[in-house]
């Protein structure tokens, strides 16, 4: 591995030029401190959101990150620290080997499942919640549907990527504003015990280092397949996943639930 770190530097800026809007890879932030800049204002989710109409329907991997990275921008979350909570909460790698967020994914009693269609995890959360089970974590940001009873209208809203990302940048900004440090605002999203949260921060951590390195494929996810069409074509899918496997063993690596 120690022998592979000079190429991929030197291969992952020209890719990040190939790939990344703004022309260029994304620079890893220097610290913690430095990450996350919110406007004054506290930004609430609404009921019924309705996506910008510019979005185009995406595929499942695109979900998640097309809606988080809309909602970094409307609540002022600078340094995709919320793209980077979207992997420790709900990141997986596909069946193809993308790296990604993934929209249907539960989390209850200490395991996350990721489900393929959102009907079946409905489902899922109400056989659950007939075993009397409360604490469930649901959606692209696992939010906690005992602990934010009032998050969302109904499941369908819940697990709706736009809705649940931008509940979490609410939230996110809300203990933020309350507890005036960052690195707070980051564990307790997760606990508002000491050790749980603050493990989870340092898996936040990680994988902001990671998010910043791939972003140039990220931001190619989030846009989806070319044209119309709700999938991608076998080059883009295999660009795709080329990126996604360089990046998967880069100096960082994603941390996923599970692991």
């Amino acid at each position: 591995m120690a022998m592979r770190r000079p190429l991929l530097r030197a291969v992952v800026p020209l890719l990040g030029l190939l790939v990344s809007p703004a022309g260029g890879a994304a620079a890893p932030p220097a610290n913690l401190s430095q990450i996350g800049v919110w406007s004054t204002a506290l930004y609430a989710a609404p009921k019924a959101p309705v996506p910008p109409a510019s979005r185009k329907a995406l595929p499942p991997e695109a979900q998640c990150i097309a809606a988080i990275l809309d909602a970094e921008k409307a609540a002022g979350i600078d340094d995709h620290l919320l793209l980077a909570m979207g992997f420790t909460e709900s990141g997986r790698r596909t069946e193809d080997r993308l790296f990604t967020a993934w929209p249907w994914t539960v989390n209850t009693e200490g395991r996350s499942h990721y489900f393929p269609t959102r009907d079946d995890a409905i489902a899922f959360v109400r056989e659950t919640q007939a075993r009397g089970v409360q604490s469930i974590d649901v959606g692209c940001l696992q939010v906690n549907l005992r602990w934010h009873p009032d998050a969302f209208p109904d499941l369908v809203t819940a697990f709706d990527p736009v809705a649940n990302a931008r509940y979490a940048a609410s939230f996110l900004s809300s203990l933020r504003r309350d507890h005036g440090s960052l690195e707070t605002a980051i564990a307790r999203y997760h606990s508002s015990q000491s050790e749980r949260g603050e493990a989870y921060r340092q898996r936040v951590t990680g994988n902001l280092r990671w998010v910043a390195g791939a972003l140039g494929y990220l931001e190619t996810l989030a846009a989806g397949p070319s044209g119309s069409a709700l999938v991608w074509t076998a080059a883009e899918r295999g660009r795709l996943s080329f990126l996604s496997g360089l990046f998967a063993d880069g100096p960082a690596r994603p941390l996923l639930p599970n692991q």
